[in-house]
C-alpha cells in the first residue's frame, strides 16, 4: 500500500521545467529539516536523483524561530555552499514566511529572503486563519513583494477552494504546490485538491518541502 502511494507519477520536467526545487529544508540545524550537515546532503543527493538540477533552501521564518532573521541564515547558508561545492547542485536562499502575529515586524525590520528579488513565499498556520491574514498580503503588496503562498492544497480546512482560487485570480497570489501532496503524502484531500488545483493551472512553481532525505527520496517523480 506505501509503494504503491507513492508510485511516481510525474516527470521531474513536467513540474521543474528549469530543474529548481522551489521549497526545502535543506538548510541544517535553522528549524524542523535537516538536522546536520550530513542530512542536508543527503536530500541534495535525493533530489539529484530525480534529475533536479538545483533548489531553494526555504527555512520557516515565524514566531518559534525567533534566531532564524535574515542575517543568521545567510551565514548559515555560505557554510552549506562551502560544504557542497563539490555536489554540482545550484542552490539559492530565500524563505517561507508564516503569516503570524511577527510577520509585519519581520518584513519591516528586514529585507526579505525572497525567490529573486521579488515573489515571497508565505505559509498560513494550519489549525486556524490569523483575523488579519489577507491584510498580510496587502502589506506584502504596499512593501512592492509579489506574495506566494506554500502548498495551498493543505488548507482544505481553513479555505474553501472556491476562496483559493479568489486568492490567485483577483488578488493576484501566486501558488507553489507540493509534490508530496499529488502522491498523497499529506492525506486523500490534500491530494484531490492538489491535482484541482493543477487542473486548473493556477500553480506558478513546484517544490518537494522536503524535510530529510527520507522524505525526499519519497516523492512520486520519475526522470
Amino acid at each position: 500500500m506505501f509503494r504503491n502511494l507513492f508510485t511516481p507519477r510525474h516527470t521531474t520536467s513536467s513540474l521543474f521545467p528549469d530543474g529548481m526545487d522551489m521549497h526545502t529544508h535543506i538548510l541544517w540545524g535553522v528549524d524542523d529539516g535537516a538536522s546536520s550537515l550530513q542530512e542536508s546532503l543527503g536530500i541534495i543527493r535525493r533530489l539529484k536523483s530525480f534529475g533536479l538540477k538545483g533548489a531553494y533552501c526555504t527555512p520557516h521564518i515565524k514566531a518559534c524561530y525567533p534566531e532564524n532573521t535574515p542575517d543568521f541564515l545567510r551565514r548559515r547558508f555560505e557554510q552549506l555552499l562551502a560544504s557542497v561545492i563539490n555536489e554540482q547542485f545550484e542552490l539559492k536562499l530565500a524563505a517561507e514566511y508564516m503569516l503570524d502575529d511577527r510577520f509585519e515586524e519581520q518584513i519591516s525590520r528586514y529585507a526579505p529572503l525572497t525567490y529573486d528579488g521579488t515573489h515571497l513565499l508565505v505559509e498560513l498556520p494550519q489549525h486556524y486563519l490569523p483575523g488579519t491574514w489577507k491584510d498580510m498580503f496587502t502589506a506584502i503588496r504596499d512593501k512592492g513583494y509579489a506574495p506566494v503562498l506554500a502548498h495551498p492544497e493543505r488548507y482544505g480546512r481553513l479555505l474553501p477552494q472556491e476562496e483559493l482560487l479568489d486568492l490567485a485570480q483577483k488578488e493576484k497570489v501566486k501558488f507553489q504546490g507540493n509534490v508530496g501532496s499529488l502522491g498523497g503524502f499529506y492525506g486523500k484531500s490534500a491530494a484531490a485538491r492538489a491535482k484541482d488545483l493543477f487542473s486548473a493551472g493556477i500553480y506558478s512553481w513546484w517544490g518537494t518541502d522536503s524535510h530529510s532525505a527520507a522524505m525526499a527520496g519519497r516523492m512520486p517523480l520519475k526522470i
